[in-house]
């Protein structure tokens, strides 16, 4: 075992919560069977052991990985460490959609003012990629964050797990029924306005 620092996996997974990758066993376990063809496992009687330096530079090229800051190590392991908002850290993608989308609410609601607003069909498109993105966001940071509430809080890990894809499945379906709502009014106003056109302009002739 000269040639590397083979350690096992419980180890690396309380090693790299230490340099705050927070992750526990289970979870580490299964991203190293998803990941076995780049990272190599050894069986040392009945532990396998895994070559740590590799898998702290496979996760970090991870995009998905996202690692906490030290402060919040350094409170954690002194006992004082106050619960984050949640969601944040991994949620990061997530809050930008959230962001984005709010943006495009307003702007649909300043052009409904200004009456400017797209073709109803660019509209609806636009909405239903906004919702699109933002389900992507979210289930990305789902198996994160539910890992990270398992070590900081001692959730259980599954049931973190269907609780965060319900609030993700409620706040999703909020937002689609709101967006379509608007476009189903944006629709019926078009074609009322199209409606309208031929009656004003006879009466102008």
């Amino acid at each position: 075992m000269s040639d590397g620092d083979w350690i096992s996996i419980s180890e690396a997974a309380a090693r790299l919560t230490a340099m705050g990758d927070l992750v526990e066993r289970s979870t580490l376990s299964r991203y190293l069977k998803q990941h076995s063809e780049a990272i190599e496992l050894r069986d040392d009687g009945k532990a396998r052991l895994v070559e740590f330096n590799t898998l702290v530079a496979h996760r970090n090229e991870n995009i998905r990985i996202r690692v906490a800051p030290p402060t919040t190590r350094t409170i954690a392991a002194q006992g004082n460490f106050n619960p984050a908002p949640r969601f944040s850290g991994s949620q990061s993608d997530g809050a930008a959609r959230k962001a984005q989308a709010d943006a495009e609410l307003r702007e649909m609601d300043l052009a409904e003012r200004r009456k400017t607003l797209t073709k109803v069909s660019e509209v609806d498109r636009a909405g239903r990629d906004a919702v699109a993105l933002m389900q992507s966001a979210f289930e990305r940071a789902l198996e994160t964050e539910a890992a990270n509430a398992s070590v900081k809080y001692g959730f259980d890990e599954r049931a973190t797990r269907m609780v965060l894809k319900a609030f993700v499945r409620k706040g999703l379906e909020v937002f689609n029924q709101t967006i379509l709502g608007r476009i189903d009014a944006m629709r019926q106003r078009d074609e009322a306005d199209t409606t309208d056109e031929p009656k004003e302009e006879s009466e102008q002739i």
